[in-house]
């Protein structure tokens, strides 16, 4: 039994020592990286709309760059690649946006990958028309 306590101990503690990120989908982020209006769906125009991906670490970042890597997701519920986007990450930094600009209305998956191409985390994003 006390072998089965610290084998439950080794493997819980192990867990905290891996760095948890989250996505979030926003109108904008202020220079203390508090997110503005943040929401999983998003009215856009015809014409399109901004809006920033934003990745937080619970710790720094500790990666040379992020790679946002869009997906739409069709009416059968299958991932469609649609592009990626790169962004550098300085040190010291425990978030970072992109401003991306989308166009047409449907519902995307989000996926955040490291520099050495480790999956960081996910999110769902829904676009909408007015």
């Amino acid at each position: 039994m006390k072998s089965l306590f610290i084998s439950f101990l080794f493997a819980f503690t192990s867990l905290g020592a891996y760095a948890q990120y989250s996505l979030i989908f926003c109108e904008d982020v202020n220079p203390e990286g508090v997110p503005k209006m943040p929401a999983s769906a998003f009215m856009v125009s015809d014409r399109g709309g901004v809006l920033r991906f934003m990745v937080r670490g619970d710790e720094e970042l500790n990666m040379d760059s992020i790679k946002y890597q869009l997906y739409f997701i069709n009416q059968g519920g299958d991932e469609e690649f649609v592009t990626e986007f790169m962004q550098n990450v300085e040190p010291g930094w425990n978030y970072a946006w992109k401003e991306v600009v989308f166009f047409d209305p449907g519902n995307y998956r989000v996926k955040v990958i490291d520099s050495k191409d480790s999956y960081l985390t996910s999110a769902n994003l829904t676009i909408k028309r007015p």
